[in-house]
This record gives structure tokens, sequence and C-alpha cells, in this order.
């Protein structure tokens, strides 16, 4: 009778509903430099259902896929998060990746993950979230493909390089995807192959100051679901 009740609590823990309500926007790429510019958004109502996505999202780094969300927290619930949870991650355990998956998005951070199959470990960067321009105001651009430094919105600093598009000498869009920038630890060598790409993309340009005091300009596409 105990055994019975300890597993009738766990199925109750797990079927409740999450703090709120949400969506979850995420993408998946066929390795670590594609990403397609467009995504998939779920929506979840209950921590089982949660579970199951990062489930799916492991999966997906498993089968050689790189995976990059994030959830659609209200700001007031994002401001007021805070985690003590480092914003990176090695390991081979699902559960203690899922679990700082859990924190990470709770913060209101972009969440990336891989898979490194010769070893056997997931490998997580979480970074802050640039937020959702409104859409109404979205306009065309032309410019070329660009790799550049991320502006330092972490500490320690992101390091690597973010997708962009250089719009004209003075001017270079970070490219965002429902806030989330495009991040790469390096550049590789398919990068280097559509480095310098003409690019014609829709969305709203938005003005930042990173931590600081630099200014820099985002591009939030106007992206269309898979």
């Amino acid at each position: 009778m105990c055994l019975m009740g300890l597993v009738a609590c766990e199925k109750e823990k797990a079927d409740t509903p999450t703090d709120q309500g949400r969506d979850i926007y995420y993408t998946v790429s066929d390795g670590s430099s594609v990403s397609g510019f467009s995504g998939t958004t779920a929506h979840i109502n209950t921590n089982a259902e949660f579970d199951a996505l990062l489930d799916r999202f492991c999966d997906f780094a498993q089968n050689g896929e790189q995976v990059m969300f994030c959830g659609s927290h209200p700001a007031s619930h994002t401001k007021a998060s805070s985690s003590d949870t480092p914003t990176s991650i090695t390991t081979t355990d699902r559960e203690e990746l899922k679990a700082w998956m859990k924190e990470m998005e709770k913060a209101g951070k972009t969440v990336q993950i891989s898979y490194d199959d010769n070893n056997g470990t997931w490998n997580g960067r979480a970074y802050a979230n640039l937020g959702q321009e409104d859409m109404r105001e979205a306009r065309m651009y032309t410019g070329t493909l660009t790799f550049v430094q991320p502006p330092v919105l972490e500490e320690p600093p992101l390091g690597g390089v973010v997708w962009a598009m250089q719009v004209n000498a003075d001017s270079t869009l970070i490219i965002t995807l429902q806030g989330m920038m495009m991040w790469n630890d390096s550049i590789d060598e398919n990068m280097r192959m559509i480095q310098g790409a003409t690019l014609m993309l829709e969305g709203v340009v938005g003005s930042h100051t990173d931590l600081q005091g630099n200014p820099f300009m985002t591009l939030s596409l106007n992206i269309e679901e898979n």
C-alpha cells in the first residue's frame, strides 16, 4: 500500500499543471551550423508534457541534430526568475541535462543542446534571450551573411560567433528567431562556404545595449512555422 501511494504521488506530481501554460519555440538543425531560419511551437500545460518535450529534444540531439529553444514566459515572470545554475553543461546523464534545461528555460534564456556520439555526452549552452519585436512593423532587408562576435549579455561572455546580416558598411544586424541568437562556438568549413551570401529577410530591426554599454542592432525575423 505504501508503494502504491508513492507511485500515485509521483504520477500526480508529473501531471500537475506547470507554473503557467505557455509555448516553447524550438528549431532543429542537421549538424552544428545550419539553422534553417524556421521553427516549431509546442504548447505545454503540464509538467509531464514539458518532460516529454525535453525528452524529444534529447532524442533529436542523439540523432546528430542541434536543438535551440526558448519559452514564452510573460515578461514579469522572466524578470523575476534567477538561477545560480551555470549557463553551460556537459553530461552523460539525460535527467541531469533535462533538469538544467528546465532551469535555463525558467530563467528566460535561449537554450542550445547537442550530443557528442564519440564520448556519449550532451553539451548545453544557454544565453540571454533578446525578446520579441512587434512583427506588424516587419519589412524586407537585403544584405550579406556574416558571423560576428556576440554582444556581452552574460558573465562570463558567451564567446564564439552569432549569425548576422551586413546591410551596409555601417550597419550589421544580428539575426534572431523569437529573440534567440543563432550561436556557434566557431566558424566551421560549411559556414565559411556560405559567408558573404546575399540574403533577403523580412523582420523588425531592434536597438539594444550590452552589459558593457556597447550598442548593437538585431533583425527579428518574421518566421514561418515548419
